[in-house]
Order: C-alpha cells, then structure tokens, then sequence
C-alpha cells in the first residue's frame, strides 16, 4: 500500500511517499508504519495507540473521520495520505 507523506512529517521518514506491507485497517498500516519510522510514532500515534488529533488520515481521498476512523478497511491498491496540522498567517 502506498502511504503519502506530506509537510513537517517528511523528514521524519525521508521520503514523500512510501510503501507499506499492511493491509486490513487504517490502524494496522499506521502500526506497521511506525514500526519501520519510530520517529514517526510519537508525531501520528499517542500512547494508547489512538490517532493524535491533530494528524488527518485519508484513504483515497477521504478522510477516516468520515469513515470508520482507524478501523477503516484498506486494501491492496489503496493509497493513505497522512497530513500534519497546517497553520499559517
């Protein structure tokens, strides 16, 4: 599955997009995600294992939110994009 990375998360893997060997739920790719970019971890995920609230999370263009949050189903040819809080003035 192909992940996109976008604003101050690139660093924290180096790349703007990377692949992913998960599927199943948004929750499993994150899992597997942060495994492979610890960094990363903190950034997306809180302790309890629950998306930070400031992170957007989108399959194929919607946002989980909407959907079934972590628990949203993705498969083989889905794309995740992760977004980190945008501000600005």
């Amino acid at each position: 599955m192909r992940v996109r990375i976008y604003g101050t998360l690139r660093p924290l893997v180096g790349a703007t997009e990377v692949e992913v060997e998960a599927s199943g739920t948004v929750r499993e790719v994150l899992q597997e995600l942060t495994a492979e970019y610890s960094a990363l971890k903190e950034r997306v995920l809180d302790d309890a294992g629950n998306l930070q609230s400031s992170i957007n999370v989108l399959v194929n263009g919607r946002s989980i939110r909407f959907l079934d949050g972590l628990n949203t189903t993705v498969q083989e040819g889905d794309e995740l994009a992760l977004f980190p809080p945008v501000g600005g003035g």
